[in-house]
């Protein structure tokens, strides 16, 4: 046993008598972490290099020279005897938090960290239990506040430097320092910078006492008041994992729940802290009925509202044909309830036009690869990358914990390329940017694509593409000419940089393919990453960045006027999200969880409709012109699934009891299909998601229980032999 136990590949030692096996690398916190063994931490965080400047990490490791050591920062070894409990480590601990708790408040019932703060929980556990300390303690003013969000009482701090560390590892932002030295030495900003970072808030979270703390959430709530309920955000198309904090059925505040396969552990300050909507007292709380044309929108009972939809929608049809209703879905409902929107449409109604607001794709799937438009490869594979080209995209701004994976993959040697109108976050760390002219991202796509067919190092050669690019030269001409001579030559570097590098993700944002110029920019960028051997190789892909929270479930479910759900092509196929705002012929348009009268230049959805129905949870701009206005559900208060941008299918939970007089979307679609003589049995949203997983390929086997706590990424390979 013992040399079977040798040729495993893992480290053997032993901490306080328990015999322990990890890989090599492994730093003896986390091997003790790994056999329930309890080290105390400030300084150190999984997530980054190791420091060892709080020395509270300490244990006695056998043969090892001048104990105690740091187990934050040493690695194991075969063999290595380690004790964590001994009188040398007890008493090294007690001096460590002595020494913290000199000038440090005891104001921890005031404190937002009271009751979850590592101080006062270690100092309970491995503290002296009483102060030799009799004279005055330091005081400063308080708060500071750092940024508009992050407040910083200074006197609590005890420069574990996480927060620092955050912000020149992590984010490489370098929003806070260390300033000034020696027993003056505080965190603050550099002179002259703010502390304006789109991930400032995960500095709060990481504090491990209650030095820096959210402006938004200060004094609001104790944590044992708190529940805490495991949920996916709602604000992006990432899918970060949160835990949402509720009292009183209120949302006090979003916190980061790691899941390494997507968010690596962190949070975007939208995630954190853009809920208010959630809260808002503007709500919808009835329906709201317009009795008379041209008459105001007034409050009404379920039945009513719901017996006026069913009866105009009836009368629409029998008189214009059913074509003439048009239903335009969310990106931010569940699958669940996106599946029934256009089951509602298509079989209880008879219409095919259904659709969403989303860039442009030409047919339901790339013809070279045989998969519905989306990322190739996991987000977790971007650090494994060597070089990243986003193409008219910023995920600072859009998407911004793939910033972060892009950052991550840059420590690790991969190289940025940024092609793009405008300046990036990332611009600072790039390779090289190339700026394109406005709408300039179709040319530079052609030119990319032009330049990489003619190298002779192609991996995957097509002669399609080859046929459909080289033998249109003018177009070839007409985008250099739009790009210019300095920029088309520095793409068709970045092509042979693409065609010979060992593992190249070619991203672009969803919503640029609907400028003027780029309507190739998806399946060019794709056949790119095609015939460069881009495609099924670990860290190469290529995809489209896609807006909201389930804009990619969106998709899957069949919210397209020419797909079905599973991508099935539609017989007919539908009028598109832009006809059916512009055309005459749809006298009746169904929205729900959506803005449509935000896309149009004058904001009228009234022109040509005869009735229009909206289902939302505020009293948007469209919900002002509706007919009807139905009180939805937010993310916060219903169960459901939702799918993220590299096809993570994830369950939300609801976290808030029911805004009383609203309902959930599938609720209200349930009631409506009955008053149209089309029953539904479903019992609720886990009913939906078999009946989805029974007939879409990407789905197959799902399970409400299955997605757990972080979800599953289905493979492309289940697509592409769909």
């Amino acid at each position: 046993m013992a040399e079977e136990a040798k040729n495993d590949g893992l480290v053997h030692l032993t901490i306080d008598g328990i015999p322990v096996a990890v890989p090599p690398g492994t730093l003896v916190w986390a091997a003790a972490k790994q056999a329930g063994i309890e080290i105390p931490i400030y300084c150190y965080h999984p997530k980054m290099p190791p420091l060892g400047a709080c020395r509270m990490c300490f244990v006695e490791i056998e043969k090892m020279p001048k104990p105690p050591q740091t187990a934050c920062t040493t690695p194991v070894s075969e063999g290595m005897v380690v004790h964590t409990k001994t009188e040398k480590v007890l008493k090294a601990r007690r001096g460590t938090l002595e020494f913290l708790l000199i000038n440090h408040p005891l104001d921890c019932p005031i404190c937002d960290k009271g009751g979850e703060c590592d101080l006062q929980d270690f100092t309970l556990r491995h503290g002296p239990g009483a102060t030799r300390f009799d004279l005055r303690k330091r005081h400063y003013p308080k708060p500071i506040p750092v940024s508009d969000r992050v407040l910083l009482d200074r006197e609590r701090c005890i420069l574990c430097q996480r927060c620092t560390r955050f912000c020149s590892e992590i984010s490489m932002d370098n929003g806070l320092v260390m300033i000034n030295r020696g027993y003056r030495m505080e965190v603050g900003t550099a002179p002259g910078q703010a502390f304006d970072s789109i991930f400032s808030g995960n500095t709060v979270e990481i504090c491990p006492v209650g030095a820096l703390t959210s402006a938004k959430y200060r004094f609001k709530a104790r944590p044992w008041e708190l529940k805490r309920i495991p949920s996916v955000c709602n604000n992006c198309s990432v899918g970060c994992n949160v835990r949402i904090d509720v009292r009183v059925d209120k949302i006090m505040r979003q916190m980061s729940r790691c899941n390494d396969d997507i968010d690596d552990g962190w949070l975007c300050d939208r995630g954190r802290w853009d809920f208010d909507y959630v809260n808002d007292a503007q709500r919808l709380r009835t329906p709201l009925v317009r009795r008379q044309p041209g008459g105001v929108l007034e409050p009404a009972g379920w039945g009513e509202a719901l017996g006026m939809i069913a009866e105009r929608l009836r009368t629409i049809k029998e008189r214009y044909g059913a074509s003439a209703i048009g239903g335009i879905g969310s990106t931010r409902t569940t699958n669940e309830e996106a599946y029934l929107f256009q089951k509602l449409l298509r079989e209880a109604l008879g219409t095919p036009n259904v659709d969403h607001h989303h860039g442009f794709f030409p047919g339901l799937r790339d013809p070279l690869t045989g998969r519905p438009w989306m990322l190739t490869t996991a987000i977790a594979d971007f650090e494994r990358a060597s070089h990243i080209v986003l193409v008219a995209s910023d995920p600072y701004e859009r998407q911004p914990i793939l910033n972060l994976r892009i950052k991550k993959a840059l420590k690790a040697g991969a190289r940025i390329y940024v092609v793009n109108e405008s300046p990036t976050e990332l611009d600072r760390l790039a390779t090289r940017v190339i700026r394109l002219p406005q709408h300039g991202a179709g040319a530079a796509a052609r030119l990319l694509l032009e330049a990489a067919l003619r190298q002779e190092n192609l991996r995957n050669p097509s002669e399609e593409v080859r046929t459909r690019v080289l033998g249109t030269p003018q177009e070839t001409r007409q985008a250099e000419a739009l790009c210019g001579a300095e920029t088309t030559a520095a793409l068709r570097e970045l092509a042979r940089e693409i065609a010979a590098a060992p593992a190249a993700l070619i991203l672009y944002d969803e919503m640029a393919t609907l400028a003027p110029g780029c309507a190739n920019l998806a399946p060019d960028l794709q056949a790119l990453a095609v015939i460069t051997g881009n495609i099924d190789r670990p860290g190469a892909g290529v995809g489209p960045l896609f807006e909201d929270a389930n804009s990619l479930g969106a998709r899957d479910m069949g919210l397209l006027p020419d797909s079905l759900p599973g991508y099935r092509p539609a017989s007919p196929a539908g009028l598109s999200y832009q006809e059916m705002l512009t055309s005459d012929a749809v006298k009746a348009l169904y929205i729900m969880g959506a803005n449509p009268a935000r896309h149009l230049a004058d904001g009228n959805l009234r022109r040509g409709k005869e009735f229009i129905v909206v289902q939302e949870i505020l009293l948007t701009e469209s919900a002002q012109q509706a007919d009807v206005v139905l009180p939805a559900l937010s993310y916060a208060e219903k169960d459901g699934s939702m799918t993220n941008v590299d096809h993570h299918v994830q369950a939300i939970r609801r976290a808030l009891r029911p805004l009383p007089g609203a309902r959930a979307d599938w609720e209200i679609l349930m009631d409506l299909a009955a008053l149209l003589g089309h029953p539904w049995s479903y019992e609720g949203p886990e009913d939906v998601l078999l009946e989805i997983a029974a007939q879409h390929p990407l789905y197959q086997g799902l399970t409400w229980e299955g997605l757990g706590l972080q979800g599953v990424r289905t493979g492309e390979v289940e697509v592409a032999h769909a």
